[in-house]
């Protein structure tokens, strides 16, 4: 056990002394242009300062140009077993970033998703630079980011941190650099490729008692428990001085804009050709939002003891934020707001909460938030919906509704009716009903619900559904097969069978696309009615889409008031939810996206990395703004409120994404970027030009 954590630190290198480094190939090995495999890639023998290099051309033509090394071919070295990184050197002689991907295969089989390892790294113009991609066998259990190892210099190298899916290290068969589908034509140049090799020592505790990274220090790191008065001394200064924005009315929105319809409630409308919510009182109003504004941020603890220096014993206060019942539980983020405010911290740091927001320039709080904010009645709020119903295993731990089953219109309705007796709160801005649900595969497979439904191992009353209208539409299976480039033995031979292949799901497009809009007219009429009965007169605001195709969204905008869609991506605009709203012409609300740092203590960046916080700050804004300026869109809502715990919350995300810390600091350069985007909201609305 101690070995294999000890392995699982090697996440950064020490000193070089310290390192072994074996070369496995470099850019002069003979022949090696004509022996790697390239797609859509062009490679070049050349000489640079730095020695010889492969200058590598990236095509945009193609989703993934590549150039390939594999075994025997272009290297000779099958077993990695003793090596912890594969280091590569490479130069970007481009005067812009360049988003290089590496993968490692342990089998002829890898297919990007098997049987390999990837991830990302931004190599800056410049270089040589030094690339490490970490080979870690083991990791600590319950953690999606890996604490660093100690006595490490953290600033050398770029480092592509990728989750740790198995890999037999005595197999390993290629690598491979690549460009996720490219916007346009790219450049790097490739020196050579080393296999490192690190002396690490054993784990030692690595959580102090405050949850924060015993091994590093930094700007608003808690030190002791006296430092919580100071900072909130230092923070009622803070947000005395900055009030709210002007020209905001009580409900955040735009007090001195045009006057419309006063309802008594929020509703959305196009006026002057941009999509607007517009709030009780008839005032546009832009929804810019915070999610999970609640005070817990805990993990699993029970069998992970060892990673902490403390933890409360019986008899202690905090005794209460941790639990050894069942897998155990620990809160650092309830304890620390126990520690700032007493016993009453969980109204004092609601009441915070808000006045936090306001100041900052936010007039929502976003979804998974505690309700006890919400009855506060100070700021806009949503709500989210869950339900029990049966259920069908699609990909990645994501679930889709048996949406034909006979009681799923009524567990809709008792999801919608557990949140009915906020109906009539002129506060509630409107309802999620449910969470990216797995409407399409990731890339391109765009069918692969309708598909994965079809092949699903158990029944389920939408397959047979689905079923009857194949059956409706060939009048034979042979007729079928012709049409799919399938080889089903009869009607029956369907369900169980594998899931099409990309290529039989390209010649099944038209029947995968009318099975995927009766899947999605029946989910979206119920959830719709549900509303209009349960909740009259308030906004339903989708299932929050993450993985969607077309036809999803078309039946989305008939039924929902807003769409939300989930966007982690540098900007809003890099997905095609935007294309699709301007041409069904609908209102998008954007219900997630966020990024994040290793620079203040926390191991992972969560979806969107940014380099430090300094350039957090820079992207949030510039996202931000993008959308402030988008006919289509009525807000963004950042996900999330809190940093997740170090050592992982149930799912293991322990993500830098909040704008506030576990020890309850907010985050200065955040803070401040907030207020310079918010002040000028709706001036950014109606004006983005500066005219």
């Amino acid at each position: 056990m101690k070995s294999c954590l000890g392995a699982a630190l090697l996440f950064a290198l020490p000193l070089a002394a310290q390192v072994e480094r074996t070369t496995l190939l470099d850019a002069g090995t003979p022949g090696l242009p004509d022996k790697a495999k390239l797609n859509s890639t062009v490679a070049t023998l050349v000489q640079t300062p730095a020695g010889p290099a492969l200058d590598l051309v990236f095509s945009h033509e193609t989703a993934w140009p590549n150039i390939k090394f594999n075994l025997g071919e272009t290297y000779a070295q099958t077993d990695w077993s003793a090596s912890h990184v594969l280091a590569l050197t490479v130069t970007n002689p481009m005067d812009v970033p360049v988003a290089m991907s590496v993968r490692v295969d342990d089998s002829i089989e890898a297919d990007g998703a098997k049987h390999c390892r990837q991830g990302t790294v931004a190599v800056p113009p410049g270089g040589p630079h030094d690339v490490r991609f970490d080979l870690s066998a083991f990791r600590l259990d319950g953690m999606r980011g890996q604490p660093r190892n100690r006595g490490v210099d953290q600033t050398t190298g770029l480092w592509i941190r990728s989750p740790l899916r198995p890999l037999d290290m005595k197999t390993i068969v290629a690598f491979q650099i690549f460009l996720a589908r490219p916007a346009e034509e790219y450049r790097l140049q490739f020196h050579k490729a080393e296999l490192l090799r690190v002396e690490t020592n054993e784990l030692e505790p690595f959580v102090d008692r405050y949850g924060q990274f015993t091994d590093e220090d930094w700007p608003g790191k808690v030190h002791q428990d006296g430092d919580f008065a100071q900072r909130r001394a230092e923070e009622e200064a803070d947000l005395a001085a900055h009030p709210v924005p002007a020209e905001r009315n009580r409900f955040g929105g735009w007090a001195t804009g045009p006057q419309l319809e006063a309802t008594g409630r929020f509703r959305a409308t196009k006026h002057e050709g941009k999509w607007w919510f517009v709030d009780p009182e008839g005032r546009l109003f832009w929804s810019a939002g915070v999610t999970c504004v609640r005070p817990e941020s805990g993990g699993p603890v029970l069998g992970r003891e060892r990673y902490f220096t403390w933890l409360p014993e019986e008899g202690d206060p905090l005794r209460q934020f941790y639990s050894t019942r069942g897998d155990g539980w620990l809160d650092f983020g309830k304890m620390n707001l126990f520690r700032k405010f007493g016993e009453d911290y969980p109204a004092v740091s609601h009441d915070l909460a808000v006045r936090r927001l306001a100041s900052w320039g936010f007039n929502t709080v976003g979804n998974w938030s505690d309700a006890a904010v919400w009855r506060l009645g100070r700021m806009p709020y949503t709500i989210p919906v869950g339900y029990q119903s049966p259920r069908v295993p699609i990909w990645e731990r994501r679930s889709f509704p048996d949406v034909f089953a006979p009681g799923f219109e009524e567990a809709v309705r008792q999801g919608v009716a557990k949140q009915a007796e906020f109906k009539d709160d002129p506060w509630l801005l409107g309802v999620f009903i449910e969470n990216e649900l797995p409407w399409a595969g990731w890339g391109n497979r765009p069918y692969l619900l309708p598909a994965t439904i079809l092949a699903a191992g158990e029944d389920s009353e939408m397959r047979k559904v689905m079923l009857r209208n194949l059956r409706e539409t060939y009048a034979t299976v042979a007729e079928l097969n012709t049409a799919w480039g399938t080889e089903f033995a009869s009607w029956e031979a369907l369900p169980g069978a594998p899931v099409l292949t990309a290529e039989q799901q390209a010649k099944a497009a038209a029947d995968l696309s009318r099975l995927s809009t009766l899947l999605a007219e029946r989910y979206f009429a119920v959830c719709e009615k549900a509303m209009r009965d349960l909740m009259p007169g308030v906004l339903y605001l989708g299932p929050r889409l993450a993985s969607y195709n077309r036809e999803v969204v078309a039946v989305a905008a008939k039924h929902c008031d807003v769409v939300c869609f989930n966007i982690y991506n540098d900007l809003p605009d890099e997905r095609d939810a935007d294309e699709l709203a301007r041409e069904l012409d609908f209102p998008v609300v954007i219900g997630e996206f966020h990024f994040g740092a290793l620079d203040r203590g926390m191991f992972h960046t969560g979806l969107r990395k940014a380099e430090n916080q300094a350039e957090r700050a820079e992207k949030f804004a510039a996202y931000v703004r993008t959308a402030v300026a988008a006919d289509w869109c009525v807000g963004t809502h950042w996900f999330q409120y809190r940093d997740q715990p170090l050592t992982g919350r149930f799912d293991g995300e322990n993500y830098n994404i909040g704008f506030v810390t576990l020890t309850d600091t907010a985050y200065p350069e955040m803070r401040a970027a907030a207020r310079a985007v918010h002040q000028d909201l709706y001036r950014l609305r109606t004006n983005p030009d500066g005219q």
